[in-house]
């Protein structure tokens, strides 16, 4: 595995997204706790996450034939320039004016714009870098390069927003997008000859489409995984910073050490995953992920201190990672590098259909109902998920069983 950093290539997009993965950590947490601070309502974050989230369904279709045409390296800089602008534009007028909720609303639109177009174009970039025996040990770097990131992120963030402020942490944000993309501009590359036919934008996302018709198995695993994601970035985006601030009474301090165990966690799955799978396979090794992550999310609130939350998160992070991985893994050796955008894309429409409904229902049960009966169907995602996977390696086991492939 390591020997993929040999490549200057991949280690300068490795640390890159490392650190524009801190900067969107600190971007997290800075907005969250402003807009909890300020507001004092749940709903108000919920709605706040679903705008970010929001564009990414207008955008996805045609992000899709944007990465599959683009210089994914430097789609990819003036993505973190992109980033950056938005957020020095926000400080600039805070550093005028008193907050006001809708300040938040056209940053968290711009940035959902920005993060919809990055994070498949970085996932296609590493497909088209590595060869295919490779594709399983670069998942896992580029998951362990997501960990590092989201724990240095939500740690430091955590605290700098405790001791300092949330604009303070905005600043550091702005640092990271800079270096991520002086880094990844750094990257010696040579794109690869893509498709040189005029065809037009609705052949072009078709593609995505008829290929997903044709590998019904494929289709079924990205709708049925998905819902796992849809509980991290969608109800658990609005929940957790919730359950530090009502039930454990740590503030912003305590919503950081959740989500950093989480990301330490889900850095040990890069390790982790491997030897599971060895023993288990790719069905099995599904199915247990998805159950112990949904017992996790269940236990959080029933916790006595803090720390035991966190502890759960941990695990939450091990098993929902290890998951991510297996189902990239899977989709990189089965979805051609010129139909990978489009595919990604189509289902990040419904993922981010699924995150903006995740993020507007559980802040209107956390406001309306109670934390508990949110934290339930939170756990609800990856029951769904467990589910799904159950009928699929039933149904697989009797057609083309894509689960049985060698991932070491």
């Amino acid at each position: 595995m390591l020997r993929l950093l040999k490549n200057p290539t991949f280690t300068l997009f490795f640390f890159g997204n490392i650190i524009s993965l801190i900067g969107f950590g600190f971007h997290m947490i800075a907005i969250s706790w402003m807009v909890l601070e300020k507001t004092g309502s749940e709903f108000a974050l919920g709605k706040i996450m679903a705008s970010a989230t929001a564009p990414g369904l207008f955008l996805a279709l045609f992000a899709g034939v944007i990465i599959d045409k683009a210089n994914r390296k430097w789609l990819l800089v003036n993505l973190d320039i992109f980033r950056m602008i938005v957020i020095i534009g926000f400080l600039i007028i805070m550093s005028f004016y008193d907050f006001k909720l809708w300040f938040i609303y056209p940053v968290a639109i711009l940035m959902g714009l920005g993060n919809s177009l990055f994070w498949p174009t970085a996932q296609a970039f590493v497909q088209e870098l590595v060869s295919k025996q490779d594709y399983f040990n670069a998942n896992k770097l580029l998951s362990a390069s997501y960990q590092v990131g989201s724990i240095i992120g939500a740690g430091l963030g955590g605290f700098i927003v405790h001791l300092y402020d949330p604009l303070t942490a905005l600043w550091i944000n702005v640092l990271c997008y800079f270096v991520s993309g002086i880094l990844i501009g750094l990257a010696p590359f040579q794109q690869k000859k893509q498709e040189t036919d005029k065809e037009s934008l609705i052949n072009a996302i078709s593609k995505g489409f008829t290929f997903l018709k044709d590998k019904f198995d494929i289709l079924t695993l990205g709708l049925t995984t998905i819902l796992s994601d849809v509980a991290i970035w969608g109800s658990l985006s609005v929940l957790t910073i919730t359950i530090s601030k009502e039930i454990f009474n740590k503030g912003s301090w305590g919503y950081g050490l959740m989500e950093g165990l989480y990301g330490v966690g889900a850095l040990f799955s890069t390790i982790f995953v491997g030897y599971m799978v060895t023993k288990l396979g790719r069905g099995y090794s599904l199915t247990v992920c998805y159950l112990i992550a949904g017992i996790m999310c269940f236990i959080v609130p029933l916790m006595s201190s803090i720390y035991f939350a966190a502890g759960a998160f941990f695990f939450m992070g091990l098993k929902n990672n290890s998951a991510r991985i297996i189902v990239r893994t899977i989709f990189m050796e089965n979805i051609p590098n010129l139909l990978m955008g489009r595919v990604q894309t189509i289902f990040g429409v419904y993922t981010r259909l699924m995150v903006v409904l995740s993020s507007l229902l559980s802040g209107w049960i956390i406001e309306n109902q109670s934390i508990i009966k949110a934290v339930n169907f939170t756990t609800l995602h990856f029951l769904f998920a467990l589910m799904g996977t159950i009928i699929v390696i039933y149904v697989w086991q009797r057609s083309n069983n894509i689960f049985r492939e060698n991932l070491s």
